[in-house]
Formats: structure tokens, sequence, C-alpha cells
């Protein structure tokens, strides 16, 4: 269970009027469908957006990359501008849904209460709120998965809904414990959560990691003249070789798929594709996820070359 929270850059505009909105939910529903996930509650604010979302098979930076990067192409053509639209990388924070899952539809939906936009949460349009007090609510939206947690019929649960946004003495989400400001939840919990993340095939980041020193390691580790990356070639192997720098650039560096998928002259969503097929491969294949353990370490050792 995860808060998803994506920001524009240098705090700007994500959405300048009420179609920008729309269309960004259209986005967020056909990534819902293409990719499995559950949408548990949203907030669409000028500058920034909050999900509740359930992943599912499909990784959530998968998910994310996808989202973003097919919103920020059509907000660039219908604004006529260019360049990045949402600040770096999205922050993700991993949820103990039980009990903390009521506490951050809580938060999600009071934000532009907080903001001083609205004086209640359910005169706000562009948040999942009112779904939550029984009104028609897009297929997309997930919202009886946390009714369901008040543990009565439909008709109550909307009415202990409506209860608790309104208790000013409700649970904080600010209140939830966070480690290593990644995972809210329990002591417990976020240990786990850290020690199975530690021995995850995702190390902290490379400082300034650059797409040519990601193909040069690669490149030297794998056996292939760096040319070969960009060559047209649409053999298996150097398909996953592609799909290696985009996981590695992104993961180690930030690297946006935008600037990795020109460097090895495939479109982004050929690159962003194969990186989630090499993602779904991970979690199935050791030796696999062993390969790319011992590139991370020679991208990280050639740091000190």
């Amino acid at each position: 269970m995860f808060h998803v929270v994506a920001r524009g850059n240098d705090r700007s505009a994500v959405f300048r009027d009420d179609r920008d909105r729309e269309m960004y939910l259209r986005r967020l529903a056909h990534y819902r469908e293409r990719f499995g996930f559950r949408l548990l509650a949203y907030c669409l604010m000028s500058n920034h957006v909050h999900l509740a979302i359930r992943a599912g098979r499909i990784p959530l930076s998968r998910v994310m990359a996808g989202l973003q990067s097919s919103y920020t192409q059509w907000f660039n053509r219908r604004h006529r501008r260019s360049g990045h639209l949402f600040q770096g990388r999205y922050k993700a924070f991993l949820i103990q849904d039980d009990p903390y899952l009521l506490t951050l539809v809580r938060y999600i939906h009071l934000n532009p209460v907080v903001a001083r936009i609205v004086e209640r949460p359910e005169q706000y349009r562009w948040s999942s709120d009112a779904a939550y007090r029984g009104r028609p609510a897009p297929v997309w939206l997930d919202g009886e998965e946390v009714l369901q947690l008040f543990g009565t019929g439909h008709t109550g649960a909307v009415a202990a809904y409506g209860r608790m946004m309104g208790e000013e003495t409700a649970p904080r989400y600010d209140d939830v414990p966070c480690m290593a400001g990644l995972v809210k939840g329990d002591e417990s919990f976020s240990k786990e959560v850290l020690r199975e993340r530690e021995a995850a095939v995702e190390p902290p980041f490379v400082r300034g990691l650059t797409v040519d020193r990601v193909l040069s390691v690669l490149g030297r580790e794998l056996g292939v003249d760096v040319a070969e990356f960009a060559s047209p070639s649409r053999r298996r192997e150097l398909a996953e070789m592609r799909a290696l720098a985009g996981y590695l650039g992104k993961t180690l560096g930030g690297i946006p798929w935008s600037r990795m998928a020109r460097r090895v002259g495939r479109d982004e969503s050929t690159l962003v594709r194969n990186v989630g097929r090499l993602e779904q491969r991970m979690r199935e294949d050791a030796s696999l996820r062993r390969k790319i353990k011992a590139l991370q370490r020679a991208l990280r050792e050639s740091d000190n070359t």
C-alpha cells in the first residue's frame, strides 16, 4: 500500500484548468486498467497530486513512469511548452494499511481544507471524497475496499466515513511513525520492510551518474561495444542490455527514461515496456538478480575510478 506524492517542478502548477485535471484522471484510469493496481483515494491540487495505491503485479515505478510521462507529453503539447513537468522522482511511502489506511485516506481528502481552498472536503471536486459519501463513484476507484474497514454495510460505512472526516480528534497521518523517510507504520513493520528493501536490488543513488557512464560500465562488464546500444539491431540480448541501462540509470541515478531512450535510439514507451519486463523477470530469476547486483557494484565503484 503506497501513499504517492508527485509535485510540480519548482512548485509550478501541474494543472492549469479542469481539462488538465480530467485528462490526468483519464490517464490514471487507463494505467489502472493496464497495470492492475487498485486506486483507493486521490486528490489533485494545483501543483501536486496525492494518490493511495495498492500495487499489483506490476511495480509501482513502472506505473508512475507511464502515468507521469504520458500526462507530461499531453500537457506540454497542449500548453506549448517543453521540459519536465514534475519535480524529479515522485515520493512513495509504503503504508502499514491496517490500521493506518483510514488515516491516510482522511489526510488525502483533507488537503483542500488544510490549503484553505474549501471549508469542507466534500466541497472539493477533484478528490475521491464525494465517492466515499455515497455519490456516484467512477468505476476505476476502489473505495469500497476502504469502506469495508468500518465493518458495516455500505450505508453504515458511508455514515461512519462522514463522522470520521468531521472528528477533530481523529488520528493524524502526520503522527504515524515514519522510518527512513520511506515507511509509515509500527516499528516492527517498518524494520521488516527496510530489511527486505536492503536485500532487494535497489541500492542508494550514485551521485553524478550519467547516461554515458552507465553505458560505458555496462559495455565493459557485458563485453559489448558502447555503440551497439544505439544500433538498429533488435536482437533480444541487446534489447535486454538497453533495458538494463534504463533500469540502472533510473534506480541508481534518477536518469529520466526519455534521456536514456534517446541515447540508445529507442522511443521512451518501448524502453519503459522493456524495463517492466526486466523487473518482472527479476522477481522470478535469482541469477538475473545476481547479475544486476554485480552491475550495480561496478557502477558504484566506477565513481572512485
